[in-house]
């Protein structure tokens, strides 16, 4: 049995199929749910409903999304720009700790954070490296739920070793959030 792709369709047999189906149509809009208890279209002795005009949407307002800047390190000592990235964290995106740690699960710098949320970091990045052999995918960010608040992260791989940059907030970070944190970490970890 041979399976037919669209393009065997012949054009003049699908025209002729619309141009029936649709001359059979109303020209009015159907009403596609009635309420209950009407009568339905066509009953004996009971008039069809007449379909109420929608009521115009109110328009809602726009969320105004606020520019990001780039985070600029101007010091080359490591602590001060762990401590320029945590900062920039916390006053450019919705959370309410930000940590960094590198791929054993040490903090290095924290604020607003639980050591043993910042624990779950180095497990959780060795639990990535078989994810990360799949073709294709990009296990350097993410999410995961710990109780009532969302840890996002994202991760650097540089000579000596991982990094990773991590928040704790009510929700998880947008993708723009997201590639945001890892080009202010990458930008951290340069020349380190």
């Amino acid at each position: 049995m041979t399976v037919r792709s669209v393009s065997w369709t012949d054009a003049q047999r699908v025209t002729s199929l619309l141009a029936r189906v649709t001359a059979t149509r109303s020209r009015e809009p159907a009403t596609l749910v009635t309420a209950m208890g009407a009568a339905r279209a066509g009953a004996p002795g009971k008039a069809a409903p007449v379909p109420a005009k929608a009521a115009p949407k109110e328009v809602k307002e726009v969320k105004e999304v606020k520019e990001v800047p780039r985070l600029v390190q101007t010091s080359d000592n490591p602590a001060d720009r762990l401590d320029v990235l945590v900062a920039w964290t916390l006053d450019h995106h919705p959370c309410v700790g930000a940590f960094v740690a590198d791929d054993n699960g040490l903090t290095l710098a924290a604020h607003g954070i639980s050591e043993a949320h910042v624990s779950l970091v180095g497990p959780l990045l060795s639990a990535l490296v078989g994810v990360r052999s799949i073709p294709g995918v990009d296990a350097t960010a993410g999410a995961l739920w710990l109780g009532a608040q969302m840890m996002s992260w994202v991760e650097a791989r540089t000579a000596r070793g991982g990094f990773c940059l991590g928040t704790v907030g009510n929700e998880a970070l947008s993708t723009r959030s997201f590639e945001q944190l890892k080009e202010a970490l990458e930008t951290t970890l340069r020349g380190l």
